[in-house]
C-alpha cells in the first residue's frame, strides 16, 4: 500500500508560483536513502522550501503542511528562530500549503488579486483566525518591510 502524498503535489505548486513571481528556490529533505531508514538525512526542523525572493526581498522559508498538519518541535525552533531574526525584513518564515505563500505573497506585494484564480485569493477571515495576512502583519510590526 502506497502512502498519500498531499504535501508533494502542494510543494510542487508552491515552487512553480515561487519561480513564476522570480524567486530562486531550493527543496531541501526530498532524498531518502534506501533501506531501513526513514529520514531525509537533513537537519531537523529545517523547512520543505527555501526560497531567496525577488529584488533584494530576503530568503522565505516554507514548511508545507496539509490542512491539518501540524509543526514537529524541531520545526517549531526553526519557525521562533527566524521570527525572532533582527532583521525582520529579510528573514520570512510560512507554514501552510499554496493557499498560504499566496496570501503572504500578496500580502508583500510580490502578487496581486488579478494574477491569482478567484479561488485562490484568500478569503476574508472569522475573528480568531490567523493565517497568512496575520504572519505578514507581525513580520511589519517586527520592522519588515512590505515590497
Amino acid at each position: 500500500m502506497t502512502r498519500r502524498q498531499p504535501e508533494a503535489a502542494e510543494q510542487h505548486a508552491i515552487v512553480q508560483l515561487l519561480c513564476t513571481v522570480g524567486c530562486q528556490v531550493w527543496t531541501l529533505g526530498t532524498h531518502r536513502r534506501r533501506g531501513d531508514y526513514h529520514g531525509t538525512m537533513q537537519s531537523p526542523g529545517l523547512p520543505d522550501l527555501l526560497a531567496f525572493l525577488p529584488r533584494g526581498g530576503g530568503l522565505l522559508c516554507i514548511e508545507v503542511k496539509a490542512p491539518k498538519g501540524r509543526l514537529r518541535p524541531e520545526q517549531e525552533v526553526f519557525r521562533n528562530a527566524c521570527l525572532a531574526c533582527e532583521a525582520p525584513h529579510l528573514v520570512h518564515h510560512v507554514v501552510g500549503g499554496l493557499d498560504g505563500v499566496i496570501a503572504y505573497l500578496m500580502s508583500l506585494g510580490l502578487l496581486q488579486a488579478q494574477d491569482v484564480a478567484h479561488y485562490r485569493t484568500p478569503s476574508p477571515r472569522t475573528p480568531g483566525q490567523r493565517d497568512a495576512q496575520d504572519e505578514a502583519d507581525a513580520h511589519r510590526a517586527r520592522g519588515g518591510r512590505a515590497r
